[in-house]
């Protein structure tokens, strides 16, 4: 067995029994040293060849004063570091990934839920009584008081309120039964603006 000096200088100067010398003395002391980083015998078995190859590419440049032992673990260990460093950043892609997609499919339901309930609020609407419906109508999608709707149908405004409440009270049951999460006094008091933007 050589010095580690003369296996240097027996790769520089192209010897393939000097680097297959090497490769066989540090080879598996190498993967196990890789492996403490990657965790992976695989990746660190490919890395080590990686390191190896380079080695033989660089030949030239090594410098048979400093130890070769040293050169490899460094790369190998530097190799080790960008393969852990790049998986964080995979790792991370795939999270934000996979939270956009759990997002969009999220939305999706949601938009799909109000759709559905855009829907049946138009239909509700449409069909309460005629004095209630009307009642309905001038208050949310014109903006009457009930003084003025009293005036307009030529009614009392005590009567305004009760087809008022009674609109509402028609809506809010009929919905229930269909959307029990998303019928609220919020919702019931906007639905009209629901009625007159929403898509068909």
């Amino acid at each position: 067995m050589g010095s580690e000096k003369e296996y240097i200088e027996g790769i520089v100067n192209g010897e393939k029994w000097a680097f297959k010398a090497i490769f066989l003395q540090l080879y598996e002391p190498l993967c196990n040293f890789c492996w403490r980083y990657t965790r992976s015998k695989f990746v660190s078995e490919d890395l080590v060849q990686e390191t190896f190859a380079d080695l033989w590419d660089l030949k030239e440049t090594l410098d048979s004063d400093k130890s070769l032992k040293v050169y490899l673990y460094q790369a190998v260990k530097n190799k080790a570091y960008d393969y852990v460093a790049h998986q964080k950043v995979v790792r991370k892609y795939e999270a934000d990934q996979n939270h956009y997609s759990n997002e969009v499919v999220h939305q999706k339901k949601i938009t799909q839920r109000n759709t559905a309930f855009i829907k049946a609020a138009r239909q509700a609407i449409d069909a309460l009584p005629q004095r209630a419906q009307q009642v309905y109508v001038l208050h949310r999608q014109d903006g009457l008081t009930y003084r003025e709707i009293a005036e307009v149908m030529g009614i009392a405004v005590k009567t305004v309120e009760s087809q008022m409440s009674r609109a509402l009270d028609i809506l809010r049951s009929r919905l229930r039964n269909h959307f029990p999460d998303q019928v609220t006094e919020r919702t019931i008091a906007k639905i009209f603006s629901i009625r007159g933007t929403g898509t068909d």
